[in-house]
């Protein structure tokens, strides 16, 4: 497209992604978090909104909520530096908050921002949790487990752009996937079932059988 201000790009290719999202969804969003409603002051070079559609999983409607903007730039796989890729960020809630979005966009932002590489099997820690007081502050990010948003792939300047999906982590999930890799750590949420909707009322520890073994 050759459009060098943020705003302007972001307006274009948003309406590339607002239609490739409603030939998923099959519906239009249900909620829209902009950047300005999440931030005093909004990153206006790195321009992500959370959009939400509602997901009706046969016994009841949960919010889907996506990122609209972070495939607005490229990322370059370290090990294929002439391989471009661009991702969207998914998650699933019972209900996404002011603060889920929050969360989100800014797992979305840092990359952009810090310039590195994100994708599945990767992991960011961060300060905050989305809900105060509950450990889930870092960030685990795999392919969709739900086979549509999986292989759900469209075109934003000539690059595909897929999801990732973000699954909230403790400090001692992250720490045990640092020591033992990610593939452990998914045996773990395995393991223990992990709700795929994520809800911090209803989220397991992932090391609670390594904690009650002594391990």
């Amino acid at each position: 497209m050759g459009m060098t201000d943020p705003i302007e790009k972001h307006k274009a290719l948003t309406a590339i992604r607002a239609k490739a999202y409603g030939e998923l969804f099959g519906c239009t969003p249900s909620a829209v978090f902009p950047p300005h409603a999440l931030f005093e002051k909004p990153d206006e070079h790195f321009l992500i909104d959370i959009l939400v559609y509602a997901l009706d999983t046969g016994s009841g409607d949960i919010d889907v909520a996506v990122t609209n903007g972070m495939s607005d730039q490229r990322m370059a796989d370290p090990g294929h530096p002439h391989e471009w890729k661009r991702r969207e960020l998914i998650q699933y809630f019972p209900r996404c908050t002011d603060g889920h979005a929050r969360r989100l966009h800014d797992m979305a932002w840092l990359p952009l921002f810090d310039g590195f590489y994100l994708d599945s099997h990767h992991s960011i820690a961060w300060p905050h949790a989305a809900v105060r007081e509950t450990p889930w502050k870092n960030a685990f990010f795999l392919l969709p487990l739900i086979r549509s948003h999986r292989e759900f792939v469209f075109e934003v300047e000539g690059d595909p752009v897929s999801f990732l999906w973000h699954v909230p982590i403790s400090d001692e999930e992250r720490a045990y996937k640092q020591r033992h890799g990610g593939d452990a750590l998914i045996d773990r949420m395995e393991a223990v079932e992990l709700p795929w909707v994520f809800d911090e009322s209803n989220r397991p520890s992932l090391l609670q059988e390594d904690t009650d073994n002594g391990l």
